[in-house]
């Protein structure tokens, strides 16, 4: 799929710039590779076993990216049992000794700095991070690659704002914050890890492509609905029903 941009010629020069600086904010994806003459030799030259290869480790990876999930999705809701468990628990003890006014204040304060945690380290470290993150996942798979919404930062202050909102006692959920996470983990292993931090593995150069990294992003959003409900299958008909418009056919 190859995207041409056409500017409009009622842009002035003050729109020019902005309309510039917005490009490169949103790229698009190559959703389908162009099957020409040199691709199809290109596939026909490789042997079985190569074949084997890159179809056994997308499957290997895919079971890879569904167990890192599961367990963030474990450590999630065992840091929120804690954390919500000593919020309850110091002030139910204030509660027994009828200092009411007290017990208010502790509450009161323990879910506002649970809250503004984590609204700091989104705003300061990762402000990709914010929201639920299933419009995000939404719009890559659709064709639009936002800067810094899969970064290993963008994960880590996921996880960490997700705990402490889930926490404080706000009305929000873990499903959105797990699909953004599982979305994460799939689009860094499907690049091979990341450069800045210097975790890298080559095996996973197979992968380094956006048909492929698609795939995989889309498995990951699956992982975490199936991480956050205990359902598996209502996760792989989320991902295809409401994430992706577009798949291959052969995953």
């Amino acid at each position: 799929m190859f995207c041409l941009f056409q500017y409009p010629s009622y842009l002035t020069s003050r729109n020019w710039s902005f309309f510039s600086y917005v490009s490169w904010e949103l790229l698009a994806l190559g959703c389908k590779i162009a099957e020409n003459d040199f691709f199809k030799q290109d596939w026909r030259t490789r042997g079985k076993i190569q074949i084997f290869q890159y179809i056994f480790m997308k499957w290997l990876l895919c079971f890879l990216i569904g167990g890192i999930v599961g367990v963030i999705g474990f450590c999630i809701n065992l840091a929120v049992e804690n954390l919500a468990g000593i919020k309850f628990v110091i002030t139910s003890d204030v509660m027994l000794e009828r200092r009411f006014g007290m017990a208010f204040l502790v509450f009161s304060l323990t879910n506002f700095g649970l809250t503004f945690f984590a609204a700091l380290i989104t705003a300061l470290v990762s402000p990709a991070a914010a929201g639920s993150g299933i419009p995000e996942v939404k719009a890559y798979l659709n064709g639009v690659d936002a800067l810094g919404i899969f970064t290993l930062r963008t994960l880590f202050v996921k996880i960490s704002g997700s705990i402490s909102a889930v926490s404080s006692s706000l009305l929000v959920g873990k499903a959105g914050p797990l699909v953004h996470t599982g979305a994460c983990i799939a689009s860094l292993l499907g690049q091979g890890g990341s450069k800045k931090y210097g975790l890298i593995w080559k095996w996973l150069r197979y992968f380094k492509n956006d048909r492929d990294r698609r795939d995989l992003v889309t498995w990951g959003s699956a992982t975490g609905i199936a991480a956050a409900f205990r359902a598996p299958v209502g996760g792989l008909l989320f991902a295809l029903e409401e994430m992706a418009s577009w798949y291959d056919e052969v995953s």
